[in-house]
């Protein structure tokens, strides 16, 4: 019997809950809190079909119950978040949903569940559903290990991510550390007819570091993945490189990889002929903390199948988050990422850049609750026809439950 998408999200909570007390049996002071909050809101949209030729505004409200569930103890660290979100627009029900986005991640902290002193799991998993292609560029988590996912957006049609990871990690010796992922991930969208812009990921990436001193590192790596498309030939592709991070001082860190990619297309029954591409590849991270400021910078570059354009494209990606505490009660946050994606097999080459952006204040006057005004917006130019958009839209929110999660429920 063939397994929904909705049903491996399912199952993917019920195996996280599942696995946190067998985890935990036996470890000195478990800790298991639960976080439950319900954000309500009233917006306003700018272009509430997400296209360049029929420009629609609107108000709407919408209603985001969420569950965080933290499971910690001297041996792991981990956080599962679920929640959903309705929106009722006031003038175009049509476009109403109560199911508007679904979402739920499990996120290892400190690498996760360490059963040894050198060695440490660190499993993760997500699945988004969404109509909201903004919020989705910012919810699919970033990980050097894993090809980056692709922002362009066509119109309003919901999108399904799914997700899943674990990465291992062995010191060897003090000064040589090995670690290998492996993945998978399905991007669905329902609304095409056919589902011919559907994509199935699975790869694995691997390394070996060499610590020179206590703040600096250098080391090789290797990965590959098979890309499935349900229209479109399907494609390997394989990369391998040196990677180096550096601590600059407590509150600054750089870590880079810096490689060669290749992408080979396989033959299908309308071509019988295989193709082949090769091309620098890169990433970079580089985070900065101080006492309440935190800042976050990455790029990357390099062959990917998780565009949403059912092909390998060249894809490159900036992006940005930005939060500090500028007062008592008071909070704010900004994000932003821009992406130029490329085929690199089509007979035709379609250019898709993507900018989006997000940003939030936030105010907390009681321990319970909890206003903020946020906004989005995205700008996207392309070749396709049309591709072109821009829409924003801004909500102003009151969140009921602990603001603070560690001062949330206890559970046992």
């Amino acid at each position: 019997m063939k397994i929904s998408i909705s049903q491996k999200a399912v199952w993917v909570a019920v195996i996280s809950l599942g696995f946190f007390p067998l985890l935990l049996n036996g470890a000195e002071a478990a800790d298991f809190r639960v976080t439950p909050s319900i954000r309500l809101g009233q917006g306003w949209d700018s272009n509430i079909f997400g296209t360049s030729d029929n420009v629609v505004s609107d108000f709407y409200s919408t209603v985001i119950p969420q569950l965080v569930f933290d499971a910690a103890s001297p041996t792991l660290s981990m956080q599962l978040l679920a929640g959903v979100e309705g929106r009722w627009y006031y003038d175009h029900p049509e476009v109403s949903s109560a199911g508007y986005s679904k979402f739920l991640r499990l996120t290892p902290i400190d690498n996760g569940w360490k059963p040894t002193a050198r060695f440490s799991v660190a499993p993760a998993a997500y699945y988004l559903e969404t109509s909201n292609q903004a919020a989705r560029a910012f919810f699919i988590p970033v990980d050097p290990t894993v090809p980056p996912q692709g922002t362009a957006t066509y119109g309003l049609q919901k999108s399904r991510d799914f997700g899943a990871s674990i990465g291992l990690r062995y010191q060897a010796t003090p000064i040589v550390e090995t670690a290998a992922t492996v993945y998978g991930i399905v991007r669905q969208f329902p609304d095409q007819p056919g589902g011919g812009f559907d994509s199935k990921t699975l790869g694995a990436d691997a390394l070996i570091r060499y610590a020179f001193s206590q703040s600096s590192s250098a080391g090789v790596y290797g990965r590959g993945s098979r890309e499935n498309f349900d229209q479109t030939p399907d494609a390997k592709v394989f990369g391998a490189g040196l990677l180096g991070g550096h601590q600059f001082s407590s509150a600054f860190r750089i870590d880079g990889r810096l490689g060669m990619s290749f992408a080979r297309q396989l033959a299908s029954a309308t071509d019988n002929s295989e193709h082949t591409l090769n091309d620098p590849e890169g990433s970079i991270t580089l985070a900065y903390t101080e006492n309440t400021f935190q800042a976050g910078l990455y790029g990357n570059v390099g062959y990917t199948g998780l565009s949403g354009s059912a092909q390998i494209t060249r894809q490159g990606t900036v992006g940005i988050n930005l939060s500090d505490q500028f007062a008592q009660r008071w909070t704010w946050s900004l994000g932003g990422n821009y992406q130029i994606s490329r085929p690199v097999f089509g007979v035709i080459s379609n250019d898709v850049k993507t900018l989006n952006g997000t940003g939030s204040i936030r105010y907390v006057p009681w321990e319970w609750g909890a206003f903020d005004l946020t906004g989005y917006s995205t700008r996207q130019q392309s070749d396709v026809p049309n591709g072109d958009l821009n829409r924003y839209s801004v909500v102003l929110g009151f969140t009921l439950g602990r603001t603070d999660i560690r001062s949330g429920y206890t559970v046992f």
